[in-house]
């Protein structure tokens, strides 16, 4: 049997991957395979494999608009990529400081003291907890029992205060927590601060109790110590946007401009969840404490790149015109339910395929508002072999991601901007 070589291996195969990737995916096949119909198979089967892994745009039919497998909140790219003032004083001529525009816009957002941003969230509450006993001589943290959290990934509350240094002291119990609590281990430990996690991704109901947060405040006031309140999600929209969307979805979920109006030393969330920006960690507080963050040692190994900066600052510029429609999590979120019922008929009218329509149940996600959910009409394809239909649709040429359930094919247009209702009509039509 001839062999085969690495180019004509490399050519049997349509691929728009860089031809050096799959030159060595051949040499590597060729050095352990010999027959030339099994390397081929197995060279067509690996770059096949290879090209689904390329970072590229999706659609996100699963009805989960903060999808974090997904890159969590859309965002409508502007940056250029070109060079930026980002540490140049147009006023001066000169080197200038990084994120002055966006340090106080978001300050008149929040209506805070002083902010800064690194790379998310995870990274806001380990720096600030670092700074506290590297700069400000803190030991403890002291924590109620419902807020130790995990999030995705490894992230632990407990694991990341351990490596900060501080000690951790759990108090009340999971479901119930008391002001009497906090102060007994304040007073055990005065060289501590107290952290206020914000239960985003899950939820305690029944028999609960626990301490408000202007109670907090009263409570560190008294004992001349700190209040940090990670709250994760970051909702800084207006109520009266809310309102006007009937968004009542939000009516429990803490803002970020009350925990600064009750008084919290340092408030830390998300950009890339209800902010609806990129990836990225805000905190917010008091201008001195802040400051210690922006100046502490290693906080260059946590800031954000100038197109995360850029993408911030146009975010909260949306925020502060009052043009939250613009930002994309909430022009998805402000679509009604009739609004999404004739897109669905738009995108069905021409298709074959068996299907029904129904009342299904959308996602916030990206771990924010557990429990709840959004009334979405969702197409589901009644079709035999949907595993099949799966695959040609994540492999589409322009990927379309659906919810499947009970092994049907859901397409929920929740998480779909209209711009993209033509693909996935031409899709549909297409099988």
């Amino acid at each position: 049997m001839e062999n085969i070589s690495v180019n004509k291996l490399v050519e049997s195969t349509n691929s728009n991957l860089p031809r050096d990737i799959k030159v060595e995916f051949a040499k590597n096949i060729l050095s352990v395979n010999k027959d030339p119909e099994d390397a081929k198979k197995e060279f067509e089967q690996l770059i096949n494999k290879l090209s689904l892994k390329k970072q590229k745009e999706i659609i996100n039919a699963t009805g989960t608009v903060l999808h974090t497998n997904l890159g969590r909140s859309p965002v409508n790219i502007s940056f250029s990529g070109m060079y930026t003032n980002i540490e140049y004083d147009l006023t001066t001529a000169s080197r200038g400081n990084r994120n002055e525009y966006l340090t106080e816009s978001m300050k008149i957002l929040l209506n805070v003291e002083n902010v800064a941003f690194v790379n998310n969230n995870a990274s806001s509450l380990y720096l600030s907890l670092l700074c506290l006993t590297k700069i400000h001589n803190k030991d403890t943290v002291i924590v109620s029992r419902g807020e130790i959290i995990e999030i995705g990934g490894s992230y632990r509350l407990p694991d990341i205060i351990s490596e900060t240094g501080m000690n951790l002291i759990e108090v009340g119990t999971t479901n119930k927590t008391r002001l009497g609590d906090y102060e007994k281990a304040l007073k055990e430990h005065p060289n501590s601060v107290v952290l206020k996690v914000h239960r985003s991704n899950f939820s305690i109901s029944g028999f609960t109790e626990e301490v408000s947060l202007s109670e907090l405040v009263d409570l560190k006031n008294k004992y001349e110590t700190l209040l940090l309140h990670d709250l994760g999600s970051g909702l800084v929209v207006e109520e009266s946007f809310l309102e006007k969307h009937s968004l009542s979805i939000f009516k429990k979920e803490p803002r970020v401009q009350q925990s600064i109006k009750d008084g919290v030393d340092i408030v830390m969330f998300s950009g890339d969840k209800l902010f609806g920006s990129v990836q990225s960690g805000i905190i917010a507080g008091k201008y001195k404490l802040i400051e210690s963050i922006k100046s502490f040692s290693i906080f260059r190994t946590y800031r954000c790149s100038d197109i995360v900066l850029y993408e911030l600052q146009k975010t909260t510029e949306l925020y502060i015109q009052k043009n939250e429609e613009n930002i994309p999590f909430w022009n998805l979120l402000k679509n009604t339910y009739s609004q999404l019922e004739n897109r669905i008929q738009k995108i069905i009218k021409k298709s074959n395929l068996e299907y029904k329509i129904i009342n299904g149940e959308s996602l916030i996600g990206g771990g924010t508002l557990p429990n709840i959910t959004l009334s979405s009409p969702v197409i589901v394809l009644d079709i035999d072999e949907s595993e099949k239909v799966l695959e040609k649709l994540v492999s589409n040429e322009y990927p379309i991601i659906p919810r499947v359930v009970n092994g049907k094919i859901n397409i929920d247009l929740r998480s779909v901007f209209e711009s993209q209702d033509n693909e996935i009509a031409k899709f549909l039509n297409s099988i």
